[in-house]
Parts: C-alpha cells; structure tokens; sequence
C-alpha cells in the first residue's frame, strides 16, 4: 500500500534543483552514462527522468514503489508524483549536483535518488496536509521525510485508501476504492448474478460513452476470481489493479467498433512499472489480429470482456482459486479459446479429485469401522464399475481427507474411518475445499 513522501524545496538552490530535476527533468541521453536501460526505457518527450536526492539514507531507505511524492514550499506543496524506484548513485548524485551555486557536500552528499512518475503541479496549503495525517497544526517539513506507517494506516481507514484521501486534498491525482465480490443487492440468484456480470461486461466493453461503469464491472470480475482487487479512479494512471495472490495493472478499454486496433504498449508499461506489477493486463470488447500480435510482442495479457465473464462464471460454479487460474490467465499473449480449454482442464481435473474424494468417503461409510487404503479399494471395486482409483490414489485422498483442517476422517493404526458421515463429509469439502461435487457422485449414483 502507498505511503506518503515529503521533499522540500525552500531555500532557493533546493527550488532550482527542483525546477531542473523534478519539473523539467532529464531526457534518457542525458543520464545514459549513468542510468542503465531499466531507469532510461520509460522516459519520453511527454515523460522525461525525474529525480531528487538527499543525504537522509535512514528515512530514503523506506521510501517504497508507489508511494505519493508531495513538494513543499512556502506554506504548501507545489507538486505531487509517484514514487517509480530508488537508486543510491554517487556518481550520478554528484554529476547532477555538484554545481555552481549549489552547497555540494562531499561527506553528506545527495546521493539516495528517488525517481518519480505522473508528476503535477499543485497547490495546497500545509494546514489541510497536517489535520489529514494528524500532525500538529503548526508542522513544517524539513528536509525529505516519509509519513510515518501508524499515521498513513488511521488515512486508509478513513478514506479507503492513501490513493483517494490525497486526491481528495489535491483536486488532482487518482482514487483507489477497494472492490470487493458481494453480490449486486437487487440480484440474490448466485447463477443469475453471474450471468448477469457477463452481459454486463460485453455490453459496457462497447460504450465508450462510459469507461467508468466498464472500468467497475473489470474490477468486479476480477475480485469475483478471487483477486484483491481495485478500481483506479481519474488522474493519468491504470483503470484497475490486482495485488493479491498476483501484482497485476488492468488497462480497460471500451470501443463501440466492437474490437482495439492496437494497445498503447508503451503507456500500458509506464503504468506497469510505476505500480510495480509482474504482469499487465489489456480488456477490450475484442482484438484485431494486429493488436494481437503488438500484446505477444510486447508481453502483455489480452483479455476480451467475453471471455472474463466465462472465467468469472466458471471459478464461480467449480470453486475454482486465483492461485489456479492465475497461470493461464497471466501469461503473455491473448486470452483465447486455447487458454480456456487449459481452464477446462483444471476443472476436469478438479471434478475428477471431488469424485475419487467423494467415492473414499462412501466407501468408508459402506465399510465401517477402519479400513486401510487396500481395503477401500476392494470396497470401491464392488460399488463402482469403472474408473477405480489406484491404492495410491486412494491412500493421498486418506491422507487429505484426514487434514486437520478438513478432519472429516481419522487416521489410526488400523487405517482410516469416518468421523462423521459421507454426507456432511461432502459438505465440508465444499465449504473448505473449494470442490465441485456432481449430484449423481454425491448421491453415489
């Protein structure tokens, strides 16, 4: 989660820093002797090198990706950006520094460097900053300082997140609004919400009237999958982001053509990495071949909004965990047919484990009492006329059905029984497992 970083620029050798380091920046050539292709490969005519330095390792050391860049100056702040990396570089510290009219230090040299992105001017009053994060009314930064952890917590309680308060006091910037799966308070049918979400979806991926209800619905279906999910609001950032169990940007864009041309691959990468995400994530109505192949090319995920509503609708109907969709759904490319087919699988193979789970815990009840794996094995011979899982097989089912935290089966030095019934035994693996179990299983059909 963002935190909230303050550098000053008062004296007047600090606000020219800041007018040339900050404002104006430094295009790639400039630096290219001292940044490698990481820190350079973002900066553009339209989003050259910002940087700062200071001496204070201590409080620079806890600056991290994504925190919010405040410059103060004069009773307020002047800019506001976000944090991209960090780098400790004499070297470049003192090429940018060690300058006429600037009090150079040898021995307390500016040489932490903290990179910034989506720089904006701004101008807020300190007074406003300080009842926010619960300083005292009279506080002045000095020098490069980062809002303590405590103080930032009591912000996100208050507004949701870091993200929305400082849009709040700025005017300018992004909010962040957590999402979470609840369902839609006029729709109560678990298959009607769904079906709903997917039409939904389809429909606001061609209005480009509204990006922010299709911008919401992208956000809902990924939460839905099981993601920490949040939708970004305004400012010149990604539209969603996923932070767990993966670090994902969502770029969503609706088109009334029914198809993108061509992502903004350089743009969508900017975002990437300012957020410090693994992976990023384009969703359109669909994608024409060429932009199919600029998102292969270009590492990114390709996602039609139809094809969202069919993941959501499976892991919703198989139970199925963000951990076991997040390897198809994350890899480079475009989400296509075959990737739903791996999807099928997963399920297929989940269906099958349900079976061979639920078909060990009637055999037990048939059985009574303890049994080995050998023994319900035989049981299953003469209850199922096919597909009879190995003593093996059996034997992992008997250790999984017997894990505390299932605890449906008990493990003794006669083999395995029941502690309850092969009823409440699927009820359980429902509840916790997360398995899918067919009726006619189920009812041991």
């Amino acid at each position: 989660m963002a935190g909230v970083v303050i550098f000053t620029a008062g004296r007047e050798d600090a606000y020219e820093d800041y007018l040339r380091s900050v404002q104006e920046g430094y295009q790639p050539s400039e630096l290219s002797e001292f940044l490698d292709e990481e820190f350079t490969a973002r900066a553009s005519e339209d989003e050259p090198i910002r940087l700062w330095g200071t001496s204070v390792a201590d409080k620079w050391q806890n600056v991290e990706q994504g925190d919010i860049v405040l410059v103060y100056r004069d009773g307020g702040f002047i800019a506001q950006a976000r944090v991209l990396n960090t780098l400790d570089d004499f070297d470049l510290a003192e090429h940018l520094y060690d300058i006429e009219g600037n009090p150079w230090d040898i021995d307390n040299a500016w040489q932490y460097l903290t990179f910034f992105t989506d720089f904006e001017e701004i101008d807020v009053d300190i007074e406003p900053f300080n009842e926010l994060v619960g300083y005292d009314e009279s506080y002045r930064p000095q020098g490069f300082t980062r809002v303590a952890d405590s103080r930032i917590q009591d912000v996100r309680e208050a507004y949701g997140s870091v993200e929305t308060a400082i849009s709040e006091l700025t005017e300018s910037g992004s909010k962040v609004h957590i999402v979470d799966d609840d369902e839609d308070d006029d729709e109560t049918d678990s298959e009607n919400v769904e079906m709903a979400l997917g039409s939904r979806l389809v429909d606001a991926s061609r209005d480009g009237s509204d990006p922010d209800t299709f911008e919401q619905l992208v956000a809902k279906a990924f939460s839905r999958l099981g993601f920490d999910a949040q939708w970004i609001e305004g400012g010149d950032d990604t539209d969603v982001q996923v932070t767990d169990p993966v670090h994902a940007i969502i770029e969503v864009k609706a088109r009334g053509s029914g198809s993108l041309q061509s992502p903004d691959a350089s743009r969508i990468r900017g975002h990437r990495d300012a957020r410090g995400a693994e992976h990023a994530v384009v969703v359109a109505p669909g994608f024409r071949p060429a932009a199919i192949d600029d998102g292969n090319r270009d590492g990114l995920v390709l996602l039609d909004a139809e094809r969202l509503g069919a993941l959501v609708e499976r892991a919703d109907r198989y139970g199925l965990t963000p951990e076991a969709i997040a390897p198809v759904l994350f890899e480079p490319g475009a989400f296509q047919d075959d990737r739903l087919d791996e999807i099928d699988d997963i399920i297929g193979a989940r269906l099958a484990a349900a079976e061979q789970l639920v078909a060990v815990l009637d055999a037990l009840e048939r059985g009574g009492g303890w049994h080995t794996a050998t023994e319900i094995h035989h049981i299953l011979v003469g209850m199922l006329d096919d597909g009879v899982p190995d003593t093996a097989a059996i034997e992992d089912s008997l250790v999984m059905l017997s894990h505390p935290a299932l605890g449906v089966v008990e493990r003794g030095e006669d083999g395995y029984r029941l502690t309850t019934s092969a009823a409440v035994g699927r009820e359980v693996l429902e509840k916790y497992g997360g398995l899918f179990v067919e009726d006619s299983v189920a009812h041991g059909s």
